[in-house]
């Protein structure tokens, strides 16, 4: 279970470290011409290629679950690829960067919560509400909204945003998709790929490129560098992230992707010189502590859980049981109407005399 939860974090981790480096990279194209329906486009597509061949490999003999899940595909490209950075980018057209980064990364786990807890008819342990409040002012603390003015279309692409993002965590964290994540994540491009092609040709999001050098990282280079880099992270990204919430589930896993926020922030001092300031770092810190409290409300709502474990009291016994467990410890379980006392097996009282 601890390596579980271990394993899930570190993939999680790693999947938003390469969301929050592909902003950078992306806005380094922005200032050579380059569209978000170009970017979207170069992201899905060049992934798409890249997982052809492990998408291939991973669905040997296993074709017959895509045509029964051809639904969960189709709707994972569509919405959790190319309705995330499509809203997305459309948001930021309109709204300041951090104000649509609040509105996406903010608004993801609030939804799922929520969700869940219409679903489930659970209401959040106190100790997961901490934790989503606390991480949400790490967040806040994080971004600037200074001087920042809202437009009413850019608020509601991102909530958008916001929403299909909340449908990526909740799709990729199921259990019962049997199709390999490798192989799902790659027919998911796939889908997002010709979604957005579909979009640039309506000239919703029109696509538009150009082949000048770029300054990244302190350097003049080609623009084919970002533009392989953007590729490779959004497939690490997607990834990464398919697989840690399989580990962590979708309330998990969407407040541990909070760190995109501070990560994003550093990537954008290393790859293009903005500075970070005490009360970023301040955010970062706060936004851990808050993914801390929320996994540990989550370990406690599962022992909740958990049934109760029967054990045997005696070896020549097993109809004789003691009931362990959460929630029942201590509690005696009699069968056959056997009654235990002080350890010994005692016939039960005849009702009548």
């Amino acid at each position: 279970m601890h390596v579980r939860v271990v394993v899930g974090f570190v993939f999680m981790l790693a999947s938003a470290l390469f969301f929050a480096v592909s902003g950078p990279v992306a806005k380094a194209l922005y200032e050579i011409g380059w569209t978000p329906g170009s970017v979207v486009l170069t992201r899905l597509s060049g992934a798409a290629l890249i997982m052809l061949i492990p998408t291939l490999i991973a669905l040997r003999g296993r074709w017959g679950e895509v045509r029964r899940s051809w639904r969960s595909v189709a709707a994972y490209g569509v919405v959790s690829m190319a309705g995330v950075q499509a809203f997305f980018f459309l948001a930021v057209e309109h709204l300041s960067v951090a104000i649509a980064v609040l509105l996406e990364v903010m608004g993801a786990p609030l939804i799922v919560v929520l969700w869940l807890w219409a679903r489930t008819r659970q209401r959040p342990g106190a100790v997961t509400g901490i934790g989503v409040v606390i991480s949400l002012i790490g967040v806040l603390l994080v971004l600037d909204f200074q001087n920042s003015s809202l437009s009413w279309f850019g608020v509601f692409m991102a909530v958008g945003a916001a929403a299909c993002f909340a449908f990526y965590f909740l799709t990729a964290s199921q259990q019962a998709i049997a199709i390999p994540p490798i192989a799902f994540t790659g027919l998911g491009m796939t889908a997002g790929a010709l979604a957005v092609l579909v979009i640039n040709l309506s000239h919703v999001m029109p696509a538009q490129f150009a082949n000048a050098s770029v300054d990244f990282a302190s350097t003049r280079m080609s623009w084919f560098v970002p533009a392989v880099l953007l590729v490779v992270f959004t497939v690490g990204a997607y990834v990464c992230g398919f697989i840690g919430l399989r580990y962590l589930g979708a309330t998990v896993g969407s407040f541990v992707n909070l760190i995109e926020v501070p990560a994003s922030a550093v990537a954008a001092f290393i790859l293009l010189g903005e500075l970070l300031t005490r009360q970023q770092f301040l955010g970062g810190g706060v936004i851990l502590v808050g993914i801390a409290l929320v996994k540990w409300g989550d370990l406690l709502a599962q022992r909740r859980q958990e049934p109760p474990t029967r054990v045997p009291l005696h070896e020549d016994d097993a109809d004789t049981t003691l009931v362990t467990g959460s929630g029942s410890t201590g509690s005696m379980s009699t069968a056959d109407n056997t009654q235990v006392n002080a350890g010994k097996t005692v016939p039960p009282r005849s009702a009548s005399t």
